[in-house]
């Protein structure tokens, strides 16, 4: 019995002796004071440091948790105030289509949200035009990718334009190039995200001299914007845009009805 109590006691105090005598020398998280420790994760210098810290960062939690609470209840309340309103400004378009205000800015300027600039300083948009404007671009699943195309007498195409290309080398723009296409019934085909265009038929289509308008195909600019309520800044940014044909005659513009129409006219189902 001695000798085994005595075995005992020896690895107790072999046991003690293991204690790692490294000293690192750190500074606490809490009070800055120097001081040293025997593990690399020692953050404060004693325990009642670590308990201020402690009870810091669960103030600091409860602060940020009321401060989101209260931020919470005024943009529900800011959404109530919106949802109720029959016309909204900029900022508040903004917030319900999550965007920012140059972001609704390049929606009016395009013509695809309509906007009443009062002031100067001043633009407000009806909710109804914004529930327009979505309900008129649903969305339309692209086809599948495809390298596979065949002309008019079922051969296979190899040879294909770009939609950059054709308009680098065509000088039109990018609306008439599909225009023209859906038009011409071009072959095209899909692939790793882009257009391409039959070759042949691009050449036959860009190339040909387009015919003489009649005079009974030009409308004047105020007629456009009476037929499709449109105003004057929004109807000049759509022929910039889509490079329409015009003409001046005296005070008068005029462009042509069938290009308008390809663009703001829905297509017959």
């Amino acid at each position: 019995m001695v000798y085994i109590f005595g075995s005992m006691s020896g690895s107790f105090n072999d046991s003690k002796m293991a204690t790692s005598n490294i000293r690192i020398k750190k500074v606490c998280e809490w009070c800055k004071k120097e001081f040293y420790s025997q593990k690399c994760t020692t953050r404060f210098c004693c325990k009642r440091c670590a308990e201020y810290a402690y009870k810091d960062r669960k103030r600091q939690e409860r602060k940020s948790y009321t401060e989101a609470q209260v931020q919470k209840c005024l943009h529900e309340k800011a959404q109530s105030e919106i949802s109720v309103k029959e016309y909204l400004s900029i900022s508040e378009v903004a917030k319900i289509l999550g965007i920012t205000r140059d972001g609704v800015y390049k929606l009016i300027y395009r013509g695809v949200l309509i906007a009443y600039k009062i002031s100067s300083r001043f633009t407000v948009v009806f909710r109804k035009d914004i529930d327009a404007m979505i309900e008129a671009r649903p969305y339309e699943r692209k086809p599948k990718a495809t390298s596979l195309a065949t002309d008019e007498n079922g051969e296979a195409i190899t040879e294909f334009y770009t939609t950059k290309e054709i308009i680098e080398k065509f000088g039109v723009s990018n609306s008439w190039v599909f225009a023209q296409a859906k038009r011409h019934n071009i072959p095209k085909v899909y692939h790793r995200g882009k257009t391409l265009w039959s070759k042949a038929h691009c050449d036959r289509v860009f190339t040909a001299k387009p015919e003489t308008p009649k005079e009974e195909d030009w409308i004047s600019y105020s007629d456009v914007r009476a037929e499709y309520n449109l105003t004057h800044d929004q109807l000049h940014n759509y022929v910039k845009y889509h490079g329409l044909r015009r003409k001046k005659v005296g005070k008068y513009t005029y462009i042509l009805r069938s290009e308008i129409d390809a663009i703001l006219r829905p297509p017959m189902l």
